[in-house]
């Protein structure tokens, strides 16, 4: 999932370190080396340099190559890359596609293998790298969605404490509105197709995408549950966003950026693209867990995970370089950078926003881990379903029974 390259970027001043210290990559590695592919604007390259020479230091003999992966167009290298003479021996992967390369035999089962605080990885990144009880995925780092506002505005509108449960937080949106009536003011931007914070309210009251049964999935979003949760963003929308019904979430940096909007839901990183866009703002930006009903809301999990494709022969190493990256020093310097670390257990290595965020990722959920989701996600259903729900062209259940059809045909097609 997205990355953020503005905070990884700062990380380097933090750390020290110059991005030209991760080494280039080599058309083909001799055998003495490690070849790993990372995600572009993931890692500081600072970081991994770190890694490398620790890793070195600890395997004489073993330099290790890093190579930087665009994400578009990301499957078609991992297809060659794992099918050539000399394929990767680590891969980053974004967590939605873990599964996939699993389920198709391409990826090494990691299980048993001793990693450092893997009792306490945030449930969503463990489950986007896990496929029928096996772990093939490491977690690597994550970036959950927040709650992001402007302190002036918020302070203009007479507002104290963050809200803690929804009603509070439609409460205070309509205070913000009151002080705020230009007519497209939203107390709270919720656009139509911003499926990531809509999904929210469904898994908040206890629904969910889809789910299996006889080892077939089925869609899930007109149960009961899942409709309540449907209803709830649909009322809440309606109250306090001005957004359209067919806008998205790349609107928020602007909403925000431009006063029309005093609250979004965004990673942590859309406050920086913010204060990066509109400098005068920076020091106007606060953020605080997405309330649920009745507490924090679970929100969606983005992120990376570092897998060993099959075809490589230096599986063993791969694995020590991989629990090297994901264990608790170099974890702590990733949440220095703004990215959420893997476990829970490292939320005092982290301050500011992403404490925030890494304790809303506590509370997490997840897409379901079918190698056919990116078909439901490239077909656009459930955007089209808030999309058609927020414009008031169909009832809640309605357009969750049509978005649970495709689903239930898609998550069961072999094409």
């Amino acid at each position: 999932m997205r990355r953020r390259s503005v905070r990884a970027l700062a990380a380097l001043s933090l750390l020290g370190l110059s991005a030209c210290s991760v080494s280039a990559a080599e058309p083909s590695a001799p055998a003495g080396a490690l070849t790993v592919w990372l995600m572009a604007d993931s890692a500081p390259p600072g970081v991994v340099a770190e890694v490398n020479k620790q890793f070195q230091t600890l395997h004489p003999g073993v330099r290790v190559t890093v190579q930087t992966i665009a994400w578009s167009g990301r499957a078609t290298r991992w297809e060659a890359g794992m099918a050539s003479a000399t394929p990767p021996d680590v891969v980053e992967m974004g967590n939605s596609d873990v599964v996939a390369y699993a389920v198709g035999g391409k990826l090494t089962d990691l299980s048993g293998r001793d990693f450092e605080n893997s009792e306490t990885w945030l449930a969503g990144l463990r489950e986007a790298g896990t496929s029928s009880g096996k772990l093939y995925g490491v977690p690597y780092y994550g970036g959950a969605r927040v709650v992001i506002y402007r302190k002036d505005l918020w302070q203009r509108a007479g507002l104290g404490q963050p809200p803690g449960t929804v009603a509070e937080l439609r409460a205070d949106a309509l205070r913000l509105m009151a002080a705020n009536p230009a007519p497209d003011f939203s107390g709270l931007s919720l656009p139509g197709r911003y499926q990531y914070a809509g999904l929210s309210f469904v898994f908040d009251a206890g629904g969910s995408i889809a789910t299996q049964r006889d080892g077939k999935w089925v869609g899930a979003l007109s149960t009961a549950k899942s409709v309540t949760g449907l209803q709830n963003w649909l009322s809440l929308a309606t109250a306090v966003s001005r957004v359209p019904a067919d806008a998205d979430e790349t609107t928020n940096v602007d909403q925000l950026g431009t006063g029309r909007a005093a609250m979004v839901i965004g990673q942590g990183s859309t406050a920086a693209q913010v204060a990066q866009k509109y400098p005068q703002l920076g020091e106007q930006l606060g953020v605080f867990p997405l309330p649920g009903v009745s507490g924090p809301a679970p929100v969606f999990l983005g992120g990376s995970n570092l897998v060993v494709p099959k075809t490589t022969q230096r599986t063993a190493l791969a694995a020590e370089w991989i629990k090297l990256i994901t264990g608790t020093q170099y974890e702590g310097l990733l949440g220095q950078s703004g990215l959420v670390p893997n476990s829970s257990a490292l939320s005092t290595m982290v301050g500011g926003i992403t404490a925030v965020e890494l304790a809303a990722a506590q509370h997490s959920w997840f897409t379901p881990a079918s190698p056919r989701w990116s078909a439901v996600d490239n077909a656009n259903i459930v955007q089209n379903m808030f999309q058609s729900i927020r414009s008031g062209w169909v009832t809640p259940a309605a357009a969750a029974a049509t978005a649970d059809e495709k689903i239930t045909q898609l998550l069961n097609s072999t094409g």
